[in-house]
């Protein structure tokens, strides 16, 4: 894991710098330490999530330009992760209809849908990306590696999304179509999403709703996630309350019908404008005290 963080923070320090040298060159994302802790078993977990990209063009031509997209985790406590990262990089162009990205770009219902930290950990979330949100997670956990394009674009007044995913390697005749629809209207907003998957063999579908709302001190998020690799509709709830500007209190919540719950909390202070550290604690509802405690501190590379 040391080597893998290592390679990480030269590859953002290297983006920072230059991103405050070039008003074309950005980033986005965010990249993330948890460690957990139940009954004596402790896991260690890293997790970037990030872009780097390039824009030109503008005026007399269209906007235009290339963008790496990271996907990476890395552990040294075994568990159902090991040390993994993968690619996604496109060439996008900036039109009067919307933005066209070709090239390996990631699933457009994750970009629209976030799954929530339940107790603060990137770990608990990455567990359930292998049933909601499986196109990035196939291929950074199944090495596999895909080719294709994407769409993103006011329809009607509202934003949607469409991507295609052909998938070569571990997963090579396999075929992903992914989606979303919603709209922001300041402090409330929603999204629709699905995500389809051809394996040659069998097709596996998923449908997500989700609405938030934002007061700036409060809010939070209602989602619900239908998956024909589930017999249960999947309920998510989020909530934060903002007592003063540097802390943030969460609670979560997370059903599957009749099969199982837990909920979530934690406190997550930020500093030096897009860092944040927080604890918080995950169990099964009458877990009886068995649950899961959480540490993390995160950096957000919004340059």
């Amino acid at each position: 894991m040391n080597r893998t963080a290592t390679a990480i923070a030269i590859l953002l320090a290297g983006a920072t710098a230059a991103s405050a040298q070039s008003n074309n060159l950005y980033t986005s994302g965010s990249i993330q330490y948890d460690y957990l802790s139940s009954n004596g078993s402790d896991v260690s977990f890293a997790y970037a999530d990030f872009a780097v990209g390039f824009g030109f063009g503008g005026g007399s031509s269209l906007p235009m330009g290339f963008e790496l997209g990271v996907l990476g985790i890395a552990s040294d406590s075994g568990g159902p992760f090991d040390s993994r990262a993968a690619l996604f990089p496109t060439f996008w162009v900036d039109t009067a209809m919307g933005r066209f990205s070709v090239g390996a770009p990631r699933s457009a219902v994750s970009s629209a849908i976030q799954i929530p930290r339940f107790g603060g950990s990137r770990y608990v979330s990455l567990l359930l990306s292998s049933t909601i949100g499986v196109t990035d997670f196939v291929q950074l956990v199944g090495e596999a590696h895909s080719y294709g394009a994407r769409f993103d674009g006011p329809i009607g007044g509202f934003d949607a999304g469409l991507s295609v995913h052909q998938f070569t390697g571990g997963a090579s005749d396999a075929t992903s179509v992914t989606g979303y629809f919603g709209r922001d209207y300041g402090a409330l907003d929603f999204a629709l999403g699905f995500e389809a998957i051809n394996t040659g063999s069998s097709d596996f579908q998923t449908y997500v709703a989700q609405v938030g709302y934002d007061a700036g001190q409060f809010g939070g998020h209602l989602t619900l996630a239908d998956s024909s690799s589930s017999s249960e509709v999947i309920v998510m709830v989020d909530a934060f309350y903002k007592p003063i500007d540097w802390l943030t209190l969460n609670a979560g919540y997370l059903g599957t019908g009749s099969s199982s719950e837990l909920y979530s909390v934690n406190a997550e202070a930020s500093f030096m404008k897009n860092g944040y550290a927080g604890i918080g604690y995950i169990d099964s509802l009458g877990g009886g005290g068995s649950g899961i405690t959480t540490a993390y501190v995160g950096w957000k590379l919004n340059y």
